[in-house]
């Protein structure tokens, strides 16, 4: 996921991961969150007209053809005529960038989602060794449990003396079962937060009130309708993507 190595779009090649390089790169141009496109490595119509749009708005194409080409123009546009950047890749060193991308690659999702909640769960920090405030003993990139610890092989003691880097073998290892199911911010969350909600619309009921599971989670309620989403869930998430996008936090 490192550069696109085939054509996308109309008429192309549509390897998957080079589509899901090209959904990553299109919804950091997206006006608003439910325009976004699945991370799906799918190159269906959803994904061509996104292209077709940008082409038009961003690289000044009176007639787009709805494809991005290695070396292209709208390639081009879409890295800002750099090599590929992603969130919060400013406050981290290259190795570890290009560890994320790689993992990312691996599991078919965007390296923009891995990289928010890291953000997010480290408190921006990114240190392998950030224990949980409440005290939870959960510790690290993705606040691994100790239970969660011993089930990747290692514990928390072991993941405490790693560096950043060495620790996202574990964080490549504990999104393997879910390759090809993280595609959207929220999927990639909740695998952390919690995995049963993986693959939900972000905007469907998880917990509703008169539920022991609303009432641990109400304060995710913002709306207070009794009715707790994905999305609402993911809201703390989804400003440290934004955030990871701006300039000074890309990299």
């Amino acid at each position: 996921m490192q550069s696109l190595q085939q054509s996308v779009g109309v008429g192309g090649v549509n390897r998957k991961a080079d589509v899901v390089l090209a959904q990553t790169l299109l919804n950091r141009f997206a006006k608003t969150h439910s325009s976004r496109l699945a991370v799906d490595g799918v190159a269906g119509g959803a994904t061509a007209s996104a292209i077709k749009r940008f082409q038009r708005d961003k690289v000044g194409m009176t007639k787009p053809d709805g494809r991005i080409d290695p070396g292209g123009r709208t390639l081009s546009a879409l890295l800002g005529g750099k090599h590929l950047r992603i969130a919060w890749g400013g406050r981290t060193s290259s190795v570890f960038n290009n560890k994320v991308i790689k993992i990312a690659a691996a599991m078919d999702m965007s390296p923009d989602y891995l990289m928010a909640c890291m953000a997010f769960e480290t408190g921006e920090t990114f240190s392998p060794r950030i224990t949980n405030a409440a005290g939870s003993g959960a510790i690290g990139l993705i606040q691994f449990m100790p239970a969660t610890a011993k089930a990747l092989g290692t514990s928390v003691q072991a993941l405490k003396g790693m560096s950043a880097v060495q620790q996202l073998k574990y964080v490549e290892k504990y999104f393997s079962p879910y390759q090809g199911r993280l595609q959207n911010l929220e999927d990639v969350y909740l695998a952390v937060l919690y995995p049963a909600a993986v693959g939900m619309n972000p905007s469907q009921a998880l917990f509703r009130r008169g539920t022991l599971t609303y009432t641990q989670n109400s304060g995710f309620d913002k709306n207070k309708d009794g009715i707790i989403t994905p999305a609402e869930i993911s809201l703390k998430v989804r400003a440290a993507y934004e955030k990871g996008l701006t300039t000074g936090y890309m990299g």
